[in-house]
């Protein structure tokens, strides 16, 4: 179980007391995932869940029976649920715990509370500005016609949130196996390892193990301070 202090180091309570915290969640179901488990957020009576701890991707299965990744979650963000149309009609969302995790579930009644909250209200608004944000990123790059930029993007995309800046570059340590990242890319698992064999070759990555070094684009290489 996510204890109120833990909670609290989550951005959606951001700026709230122990007490504000404890009222918000008080018998909010906590759902505990092992890596690996899938969660049907659709099956649920869930609007949606905070996720308490750990990391999860977000897929669906096309016709193909192929899973995309279409987004991460990790602690604090908000996994919303589908729309009863898509879930009935769509392509079916998958939940995927990638290590333990913790889903805390809220029902209508409590978000209707959350959003009297000021504090609480704006802080709702800003985690899913900043995962809609991702995720049209995310569109964004899977429009590349070409596997190797695709995933050059992908990478500097996951970069950019769970990578930590060294000299050399962004270091990578989500340790993501090549097929995922296939699923993320839309692309084959083999295809994934053509294309990161490619990158490095070219000095765009450097593989060391499961671990990534993603190089900084040409144009901030060497960039000097800005002129008078």
């Amino acid at each position: 179980m996510t204890s109120v202090a833990e909670l609290r180091r989550l951005d959606i309570f951001a700026g709230l007391d122990d007490a504000t915290v404890r009222e918000a969640m008080v018998g909010a179901p906590a759902v505990p995932l092992a890596a690996g488990d899938d969660f049907d957020v659709a099956g649920s009576q869930a609007v949606c869940c905070v996720v308490g701890s750990g990391r999860l991707a977000l897929s669906f299965l096309a016709e193909e029976e192929r899973a995309r990744t279409i987004g991460m979650l990790e602690e604090g963000d908000v996994l919303v649920r589908p729309l009863d149309a898509w879930a009935a009609t769509g392509p079916r969302v998958r939940c995927v715990a990638l290590e333990d995790a913790v889903l805390h579930l809220v029902d209508r009644p409590r978000m209707d509370a959350w959003m009297r909250h000021p504090t609480l209200a704006a802080n709702v608004v800003r985690v899913l500005t900043a995962q809609v944000a991702d995720r049209e990123l995310a569109v964004a790059i899977a429009l590349e016609p070409r596997v190797e930029r695709r995933l050059l993007l992908k990478l500097r995309q996951l970069a950019e949130r769970w990578g930590r800046v060294t000299p050399d570059g962004i270091r990578l340590d989500l340790r993501l196996t090549h097929q995922e990242l296939a699923n993320m890319v839309g692309a084959v698992r083999e295809s994934v390892t053509i294309a990161l064999g490619r990158l490095a070759a070219a000095g765009e990555i450097e593989i060391r193990n499961r671990t990534l070094l993603i190089r900084p684009p040409a144009a901030e290489e060497g960039a000097g301070p800005p002129g008078p």
